[in-house]
């Protein structure tokens, strides 16, 4: 859940990507500032946010690079885009009167850069074995090792390396390299359950790279197990 929300959320919303002013390193993004609070980005299920406070986050930082302080900020609410990460020179090309603090350089002799800061998918209700309990027939897979996203970061697939069947509410025989594809918006709205605060971990990407000349950041993701129905699913050789 870490990684599909980094690369079908947090880098979609960064607006210099939306603007079309960063397209050199990963591309641009298939959201423009007129999707703004009209967009279904997924279920009513999904909200996620930028949050330079969160504790213990690896995004987490007082200021950002242009003095502007740490903020959470609502990226997608009850499914819908709301919000973009911007900076003092794009704030206003989105309709805001000021940045929500992203403008981050690796170091200083580099260029500050929209960047993410900790993009969180909020919990919703109960454990991983409810989830997993309202399920008849489908796969739980975990620890991602290979991934691929276009270039407007909508068509993507994901790969990892462990499965287990899941079989009337149980865990069953473990698979080995399962994988998975979607379009953005349309794998969001099949998300029909995210487990609670009791499962919800943050978790560190020390490498997120962007720029040309690339930088690389430190950014987070706080995520619990959720569960996505009729999702384009097999097994990589």
């Amino acid at each position: 859940m870490m990684l599909q929300v980094h690369e079908s959320v947090g880098h979609p919303t960064e607006l210099d990507r939306v603007l079309g002013m960063e397209a050199a390193f990963a591309g641009t993004s298939f959201v423009g500032v007129a999707d703004l609070g009209r967009l279904r980005y997924g279920s009513e299920l999904v909200t996620i946010v930028s949050d330079a406070c969160t504790p213990g986050g690896l995004g987490s930082y007082a200021y950002d690079d242009e003095g502007v302080a740490g903020q959470t900020v609502d990226l997608v609410r009850d499914g819908v885009l709301v919000g973009f990460q911007s900076s003092r020179e794009t704030a206003a090309a989105a309709g805001a009167d000021r940045s929500n603090g992203t403008m981050r350089a690796e170091g200083w002799e580099n260029f500050p850069l929209i960047r993410m800061t900790n993009v969180n998918l909020l919990p919703g209700e109960g454990s991983l074995e409810d989830l997993l309990a309202d399920v008849e027939r489908g796969i739980f897979m975990a620890t991602n090792k290979s991934w691929s996203i276009d270039d407007k970061r909508k068509n993507f697939q994901f790969g990892c390396e462990i499965a287990w069947e899941i079989s009337k509410g149980r865990l069953g025989k473990m698979l080995k390299n399962p994988r998975y594809t979607g379009i953005t918006p349309a794998f969001w709205a099949s998300c029909d359950a995210i487990a609670g605060p009791e499962e919800w971990k943050v978790r560190g990407t020390p490498n997120c790279g962007k720029g040309q000349p690339g930088q690389t950041m430190r950014v987070g993701h706080g995520t619990s197990p959720a569960r996505f129905r009729e999702v384009s699913i097999g097994v990589s050789q």
